[in-house]
């Protein structure tokens, strides 16, 4: 008897979990087209600055059953431009950011807009935590630093 009750209750749980998760889908697609169209407040001024992608960072997306290497033109701290959009790559994805030195910091990846006659997107990052963030913040500084230093 008990065990039924938790069992509903488990049940109901997932159903509503699914109705937010489509329901959010469905918002961050109107939220994609309003910043297309360009009805949003910012003048098309991005939060974090990019730069030119550093050969030594990389980034893996997730397709379901194993990481392959995402073509990226510039970096940010809260993003990155794809240059090349897998056809599989339609909504959040797990992400692996990879430098030289250091290890690999693992976040989720949002397609913030989709450029279909370049094939290219910008890709959002969300970390975990600040400690995450601040793990990716010093890989890219290392990297720009090495790239960019004067000989």
């Amino acid at each position: 008897m008990i065990e039924d009750t938790m069992e509903d209750d488990i049940e109901e749980a997932l159903l509503r979990q699914d109705e937010a998760l489509a329901l959010l889908e469905q918002l961050r697609v109107r939220e994609s087209t309003a910043a297309q169209t360009g009805e949003h407040s910012g003048g098309g001024r991005r939060d974090f600055r990019r730069w030119p992608a550093p050969e030594e960072l990389t980034a893996e997306l997730h397709d379901g059953s194993r990481w392959q290497i995402a073509q990226c033109s510039d970096f940010g701290i809260g993003g990155a431009r794809l240059s090349a959009v897998p056809a599989w790559l339609n909504g959040p994805v797990p992400v692996r950011l990879k430098g030289t030195t250091g290890a690999a910091v693992l976040a989720l990846g949002d397609l913030m807009w989709r450029d279909a006659a370049n094939d290219a997107a910008g890709l959002r990052l969300e970390f975990q935590d600040t400690e995450e963030r601040d793990l990716w913040t010093a890989t890219l500084i290392d990297a720009l630093l090495a790239r960019y230093a004067l000989a």
